[in-house]
């Protein structure tokens, strides 16, 4: 009956999904990112392997012992769900190879189409001024990486007049990753080198730039004259904690990693190591999704700081240690500066554009720094109708692109796809009121209570859970 023991499968099946989710996660958006015609369907079918796992365990781990019932029906998923695992397992190798195949035939035949001799001078020569781009510092080289797709590295393959090859760096310079977050690196800063405070919380939405901010402050000169050793970790909703802790280990203690049995092995040599460490360290954990997997990552040291991202205020303990700072959204001017950048590559309107027609659009985006991205990214170089048509499409509340779609709202759903079921239908119930209009709190109780049939303290606890995920915020009424 081992076989069919639930609980230990589905600790199994736990631990299976923790360690492959974040490199398939990887796989998955990469592969969003090509046409449709090309995308691999493999990344997607154990996509939704895997969205399905993580439902199966979350399922199990509220289910009594006792249920024996479900609990076998439970088992019998799990052992279907495993071979299905095994079975994408032993194929990605060969569709990895496959795409690289791929690519490279792809290349070779890119040079071959291009009959100048100096193009592939040329092109090594664009490539080699992005490396030289990267430095020694890993917070900067994770924000340059993330920026040179293959658009970024060509930018406009057109020919010229002369008939020659232009290729165009679009990489903007660091500076311009940073529009509108002056005012927050300043204040994160001012709480950063307070004696008395040891972690810092920075809340946001999802596409809010958080991780911008949290790159802008790896960069900035003070951070890293005050902090001798700054290191940058990303968390995400399903991490390896066992392998952050290595991570953190070889980043912060420097020595020879000691071979960890377990997380609570890791934390607990870490932290006695954390309390002798002489440099001043700060450690960045990026989107973080839970308070139970910061216990495991955050540490106590007489020099030694941590700055969380999250999108859930209620993930930041609360101690007198601890601050938490509420990132807003981008102010007008400088939403249509970034927006600018992504969709003209500058950061004002271009005299040749319609500059009723941009701001227009730019205010669809509501300030939020991933729309701006996305959007913008979207409409660089299409001609006016085009424009038009997504100003329609984007008032209507529609995507004006695949790209758009994937890389916009599949952001913003997680975060909502994070509530359980009860909560997704409170939060859903927000659009039956005009937009940007202010919802009196009452008559979305009233809902909750009087047609959901919740009870008055659960309907509260949602309202609260909505606005601590930042799908909500909550307003005094000076009236």
């Amino acid at each position: 009956m081992e076989r069919f023991n639930c609980k230990a499968l589905c600790a199994r099946i736990a631990a299976t999904l923790k360690s492959i989710t974040p490199a398939i996660n990887q796989l998955y958006a990469f592969d969003l990112q090509l046409p449709k015609e090309q995308q691999n369907p493999i990344f997607h079918q154990f996509y939704d392997t895997i969205i399905r796992g993580t439902e199966l365990v979350k399922k199990c781990e509220k289910t009594s012992a006792f249920n024996l019932f479900l609990n076998f029906r439970y088992a019998l998923q799990f052992l279907k769900l495993e071979n299905e695992i095994n079975g994408f397992m032993a194929s990605i190798p060969a569709h990895v190879l496959l795409d690289a195949r791929k690519i490279m035939a792809e290349l070779k035949d890119f040079y071959q189409e291009l009959q100048p001799p100096d193009i592939s001078s040329l092109l090594n020569d664009t490539i080699y001024k992005q490396v030289s781009m990267l430095t020694n510092d890993a917070c900067w080289n994770t924000m340059m990486l993330q920026q040179m797709g293959l658009d970024d590295l060509c930018g406009s393959s057109d020919m010229e007049e002369d008939s020659t090859y232009s290729f165009q760096n679009v990489l903007p310079a660091k500076s311009e990753f940073y529009v509108g977050l002056e005012k927050s690196i300043r204040d994160l800063k001012e709480v950063l080198f307070q004696s008395e405070v040891s972690v810092v919380g920075v809340q946001c939405m999802g596409g809010g730039g958080k991780t911008t901010l949290a790159l802008a402050l790896c960069d900035d000169p003070q951070i890293k004259g005050y902090f001798e050793n700054v290191v940058f970790i990303t968390v995400s909703e399903s991490p390896n904690l066992k392998g952050i802790l290595e991570t953190m280990w070889d980043k912060i203690v420097g020595r020879k990693r000691p071979e960890f049995q377990n997380v609570e092995d890791a934390y607990l040599l870490l932290q006695q190591q954390i309390v002798k460490q002489p440099m001043r360290t700060l450690l960045i954990l990026d989107d973080v999704w839970s308070r139970a997997n910061l216990e495991k990552l955050l540490f106590e040291g007489p020099v030694y700081k941590t700055l969380i991202t999250t999108r859930d205020s209620s993930t930041i303990p609360r101690n007198p240690s601890v601050r938490l700072y509420q990132l807003s959204l981008l102010g007008q001017e400088d939403a249509l500066s970034l927006f600018c950048f992504w969709a003209f590559g500058q950061t004002s309107i271009p005299a040749a554009a319609d500059a009723n027609l941009v701001k227009e659009v730019h205010a669809e985006c509501r300030g939020l720094p991933l729309a701006l991205k996305v959007i913008g990214s979207s409409l660089h170089g299409e001609p006016l109708v085009v424009w038009e048509s997504a100003k329609n499409k984007l008032s209507k509340g529609e995507s004006i692109s695949d790209y758009h779609k994937d890389g916009l709202f599949r952001c913003l759903e997680t975060s909502i796809d994070f509530l359980d079921d009860v909560a997704r239908e409170c939060f859903l119930d927000l659009g039956a009121f005009p937009e940007d209009r202010k919802i009196c709190a009452d008559a979305l109780l009233h809902i909750w209570v009087y047609v959901r049939k919740l009870d008055w303290q659960d309907a509260f606890v949602i309202l609260l859970e909505l606005a601590s995920r930042n799908l909500l915020n909550l307003i005094s009424n000076p009236g």
